[in-house]
């Protein structure tokens, strides 16, 4: 790096306790920090959770024309929980910026969560199911007598579908960040949801465009499932959807204990300090101009 860095200046410095950079500046940062990362944790995923079942069975199916092939896709009931759960974990670490061994924290996660993730992932897989079968009954449904009362079915099944979906954004971090019942994770969930719903629309317009692509370029898009984009939106939840949990659920439970959640970032004692860092305000060291001499024009 000799060759392109200048020794003889140098910056302001890093301040420790500067102003945060905004959240738009913050995500991009972070997600350039993490990308070959969070291509793994996509790769692990889509392995753990058994989508590589789900697509391995409909792509055999569809050569096939048997159905039956499809029941290859049934260890996803199990399996689906537990391993968002897990990457979820994963990514709160990473939008927390804490050090971790990618593969240990999976696992641990995995194992750890896995008799609340269960259940969430069971209805989440069957939600899905109906869902996809409601919105096809409804399409027919609409071709074959356009009344006003199947278009007003459509659109409040499509409501409830996106609210529960905006749920989902906080289920799984609540699950490995909080000890609490699946019961109330869930209730706090739906509250959420309103809560933060400029994020969480924010969230479901992402969703909703990276679904839209893999449609749009299918099959094509199939090739790409195993490195994106499970994790990047996984990543966009957690960064947008968990300081929402620690506003609302996280903080004032460490403030009513008279303490300060251990998640948020250090503030400087001013009467135990002894040493002062002055990064960020030192100044500006630069190389010093040379004199230019006063030529002549050659005639």
């Amino acid at each position: 790096m000799g060759l392109f860095y200048n020794y003889e200046t140098s910056g302001k410095g890093v301040a420790k306790n500067g102003p945060k950079k905004k959240p738009f500046f913050r995500f991009w940062e972070q997600f350039a920090s993490k990308f070959w990362k969070l291509i793994t944790v996509n790769f692990i995923y889509f392995i753990s959770s058994g989508l590589v079942l789900v697509l391995a069975a409909f792509i055999i199916s569809s050569q096939t024309g048997n159905r039956y092939f499809m029941l290859i896709s049934v260890p996803v009931l199990v399996l689906f929980g537990p391993a968002t759960a897990a990457a979820s974990q994963v990514m709160r670490k990473f939008t927390l910026e804490k050090p971790i061994f990618l593969m240990d924290e999976f696992k641990t996660a995995f194992k750890n969560n896995f008799r609340q993730a269960l259940p969430v992932g069971i209805f989440d897989v069957v939600f899905f199911c109906a869902f996809v079968y409601g919105l096809m009954f409804y399409v027919q449904a609409i071709d074959n007598a356009p009344t006003m009362e199947n278009y007003a079915l459509m659109i409040i099944s499509s409501a409830i579908a996106a609210y529960f979906f905006m749920a989902h954004f906080y289920i799984y971090l609540e699950i490995v960040s909080l000890t609490l019942p699946l019961s109330k994770i869930i209730k706090n969930a739906l509250l959420l949801t309103i809560m933060g719903i400029k994020v969480n629309i924010i969230n479901f317009v992402v969703w909703i465009f990276f679904i839209s692509v893999m449609i749009l370029f299918f099959p094509y898009s199939t090739f790409f499932t195993p490195v994106i984009p499970f994790a990047w939106l996984m990543f966009l939840n957690a960064f947008n959807c968990y300081p929402v949990i620690q506003k609302y659920i996280i903080n004032p439970y460490y403030e009513s204990k008279g303490m300060k959640n251990p998640e948020l970032p250090e503030e400087p004692d001013e009467e135990e300090r002894i040493f002062t860092d002055h990064g960020g305000s030192e100044p500006e060291i630069r190389k010093k101009s040379q004199t230019k001499g006063i030529g002549r024009i050659i005639k």
